[in-house]
């Protein structure tokens, strides 16, 4: 499975003053971060999608993995 990581190098040594969790029906979920010195980070949370597959046999109620395919 391809691993994504969101950094925020910006934020280091910042103080939080408070986390908010947004949810909007109409839109993403947000969380939102204000620190103390009036910046505000914003990370909008967004629902994917994954498949995974296998090949297998069954005989006689035994399941015979023959393949894994990767997560996409």
């Amino acid at each position: 499975m391809n691993h994504c990581c969101l950094e925020f190098p910006e934020t280091a040594g910042k103080t939080i003053e408070y986390i908010r969790y947004i949810y909007d029906p109409s839109g993403a979920p947000e969380v939102d971060i204000r620190f103390t010195d009036g910046v505000s980070l914003s990370i909008k949370l967004q629902v994917g999608m994954r498949a995974e597959g296998e090949l297998y046999r069954t005989c006689e109620g035994d399941v015979q993995v023959l393949h894994r395919y990767p997560v996409v």
